[in-house]
């Protein structure tokens, strides 16, 4: 029988992953990603916050860094900062106030990841763009399975 563990699941225990982590900025976990609420060494326990709203570190280049409030916004995992670059990153949430392209923090709505790959698919359009949209709806598919939401 099923049992609810933890019942928002918005503040999560967890240990910290290689490097450790730092209060008040993102870690990704495998396809959980997370704002620490301390500071944490390898292997150590902390919480992370899955949802909430948070002035992340985030990419500035001269051009194609500044977001509009309500854009998507993306995880770089190399660079482990908030961009608006899709490519390669992982969508966490969405710009809550538009960003100058020169400054170094942005604020972001989280969205739960089950979300966000739905986010993914609105963004993915239709019409020329179903194969996009397919992609990403078997991802969502994927990731309703794994949440225990649906039976493979």
């Amino acid at each position: 029988m099923a049992r609810i563990i933890q019942p928002e699941g918005d503040a999560l225990p967890l240990i910290a992953p290689a490097g450790g982590v730092v209060a008040l900025r993102g870690v990704l976990i495998g396809a959980l990603f997370v704002v620490a609420t301390i500071d944490a060494d390898e292997g150590e326990p902390f919480i992370g916050r899955r949802r909430g709203v948070f002035e992340l570190a985030a990419a500035v280049h001269a051009t194609n860094q500044a977001a509009a409030a309500g854009d998507s916004a993306y995880w770089d995992a190399t660079a482990k900062k908030i961009t608006k670059t899709a490519t390669g990153n992982m969508l966490v949430g969405v710009f809550v106030e538009d960003k100058v392209s020169t400054v170094a923090l942005a604020k972001v709505v989280l969205v739960p990841r089950i979300a966000a790959a739905g986010a993914a698919i609105a963004d993915a359009g239709g019409g020329d763009n179903v194969a996009a949209v397919v992609v990403k709806l078997n991802i969502l598919l994927a990731e309703l399975r794994a949440a225990g939401v649906i039976l493979t």
